[in-house]
């Protein structure tokens, strides 16, 4: 899964935001927790957008905002079964930047906030997106199975896209069945990680992990 994670304008981000080909300064985030605002990058009429959306998806069809269900994360294996991610897979695909992100490791003394981060670039989620009566776009983060190299931190993950699969993703003409390579339990480059302190469990300290 993917419960936290940061955006810092490091030189990696920024190769990352040109190279999806939006004109776009972001805003550093730190221990960004769902349902707070972060960057989307998507693609309507052949035209790359970038919006702030909610983290925590908010079907067009639903009553409106509703944490009941946990919708910041979609399992890779529910997006052709599921009312509130089967459209969007089809139409309303999009990527979501991040320089690290967190994970909590079961250890003897409780869990342990693991940061997971690429050391020469940035990060690109596959996610989904929607909007509801026209004032609230939302987004959500697809997991899959994890790859044998970050296993034994976490069984999810979300699913990491390298340069081609982010066009593939981010295009609209391609058959989602097409895709569905792309949700196989493998990174598409080198992922580190380490132990952080555990002040970030606390999602109102807005700092970037701290190596313990």
């Amino acid at each position: 899964m993917c419960g936290r994670f940061n955006i810092s304008m490091t030189k990696g981000m920024v190769d990352l935001v040109d190279d999806l080909g939006v004109s776009v300064t972001l805003a550093e985030q730190y221990n960004i927790a769902p349902t707070e605002p972060v960057p989307i990058f998507y693609e309507q009429d052949g035209q790359r957008e970038c919006h702030l959306a909610r983290w925590w998806l908010t079907p067009s069809w639903s009553s409106g905002p509703d944490t009941q269900f946990a919708m910041f994360n979609a399992r890779s294996e529910n997006l052709e079964t599921s009312r509130a991610y089967k459209g969007l897979f089809h139409h309303k695909r999009c990527v979501i930047p991040c320089s690290s992100f967190i994970e909590w490791q079961k250890g003897p003394s409780g869990k342990q906030p693991i940061e997971l981060f690429r050391e020469d670039g940035a990060i690109a989620f596959a996610g989904l997106w929607d909007c509801w009566n026209d004032e609230i776009i939302s987004c959500t983060i697809i997991t899959t199975e994890a790859a044998p190299e970050i296993e034994a931190i976490h069984n999810r993950m979300p699913v990491m896209l390298d340069h081609d699969a982010r066009n593939r993703w981010l295009d609209m003409s391609q058959p989602s069945d097409d895709l569905k390579d792309l949700f196989e339990p493998r990174l598409p480059y080198p992922i580190a990680h380490r132990p952080v302190d555990p002040v970030i469990n606390n999602s109102r300290h807005k700092v970037l992990p701290a190596a313990i």
